[in-house]
């Protein structure tokens, strides 16, 4: 099962370049508690912006170089890879971006967990649009934030 996650503004910017806008330590917590023993997939902006692979979770990295250097990941060369191998998997494998890697997942993601931060940002970088495809269907609110989980509409 794939699930999305996701920090974004309410006007859905998640980056301005390679930066996230902001800084909110209870949602990398919530992020962490999340995704622990996991399989997260993101693309290798993601992965540099990092700079190293996840403790605790199996690292995917999407990059279109099977030679791209990941200590600590697996590394594939393109969606449909993911796709083929999870697809009929009981696992659940978030996504973690970037946009594009939002993207191109979308429609094969049954779930989105999506912190909304409450003040709007500067950037350069959006989240897809989705509520047309997903329902809201719990919110766990927090002090700057607010997390939504979505399912898909069927």
């Amino acid at each position: 099962m794939f699930k999305i996650i996701v920090a974004h503004d309410p006007n859905r910017i998640i980056g301005n370049g390679p930066d996230i806008p902001w800084h909110i330590s209870e949602d990398f917590k919530h992020f962490k508690q999340t995704t622990l023993g996991h399989t997260i997939v993101y693309g290798s902006t993601t992965y540099k912006s990092i700079g190293h692979a996840l403790p605790n979770r199996k690292n995917v990295v999407l990059n279109f170089s099977k030679d791209f250097d990941a200590p600590g990941c697996e590394v594939v060369t393109s969606i449909d890879e993911i796709i083929e191998r999870y697809k009929n998997s009981e696992e659940v494998v978030f996504i973690c971006g970037g946009a594009s890697i939002y993207r191109q997942m979308l429609e094969h993601c049954d779930e989105l967990i999506i912190s909304e931060v409450k003040k709007e940002y500067v950037g350069n970088i959006y989240f897809p649009e989705y509520k047309d495809k997903f329902e809201l269907f719990k919110e766990d609110p927090r002090e700057e934030f607010v997390i939504k989980y979505y399912r898909k509409i069927k």
